[in-house]
Formats: structure tokens, sequence, C-alpha cells
């Protein structure tokens, strides 16, 4: 059951990934940074949250991305290569007007992140 859990949420964060690069390959006076951000910043939870899944731990939704990184880093300490401080100085990535370099970097952690856990 935890399997067939993890890779319905892995699917979903390659869903948010793809939308999030879809979007920034618009024309760049039609790009939605914030939706890129949003999506970008989506499924790096996903990814982290499918694994933690896959390695048996329980994850609630309440759980923050820092706290699902330090989890992740307490199963495979590779993690501590993750350094996902810019989505971290951010905040609440709904707060912030979102840029273009901004987005890039988010879309740019989330693959890392997806490699990490070596989806795909």
């Amino acid at each position: 059951m935890n399997n067939l859990k993890s890779q319905t949420i892995l699917e979903e964060a390659d869903e948010m990934l793809h939308t999030a690069k879809e979007e920034l390959c618009r024309p760049e006076e039609d790009v939605v940074h914030y939706m890129v951000c949003k999506h970008a910043y989506k499924a790096i939870t996903k990814y982290m949250a499918g694994y933690l899944i896959s390695q048996g731990q329980a994850v609630t939704y309440s759980s923050s991305i820092s706290d699902l990184l330090e989890k992740c880093r307490n199963i495979n300490p590779t993690f501590q290569k993750l350094n996902l401080d810019p989505l971290l100085r951010q905040g609440n990535p709904e707060d912030l007007w979102m840029n273009t370099h901004t987005a890039r970097e988010f879309i740019d952690l989330a693959s890392k992140t997806r490699n990490m856990i070596g989806f795909g």
C-alpha cells in the first residue's frame, strides 16, 4: 500500500514540476511567476513526502518543507547536499512577488529534489 501511495504522490510531483516548466516556457510578458514558484514548491514537498512514505515514514499534510527535509536527511545523509535555503528564506511562497530568477531557481530546486530521491 505504501508503494502505491508513494508512487501516486511522486507522479503528482512530476505533474506539478511539468506545469511549472510549461508556465515558464510562455512568452515573458505572459508568465505568471507566482504560479511557477507555487507549482515547483508543491512538487518539492510531494517529492520528499513520496520518498518518506516509500521509506515507511508517516507524513502529514501539515508538515513543513523544512520538516520534510529534516526527515529525509535522517533517513539518508545524502540529503545534506540538497540546499533548499532559497525556499526556506522565502518564508511562505504565497506571500511574495516572484520574478523570473526566483521562478527558475524554484524549478531547479524541484529538479534537484527529484534527482535526489531517484525518481524517474
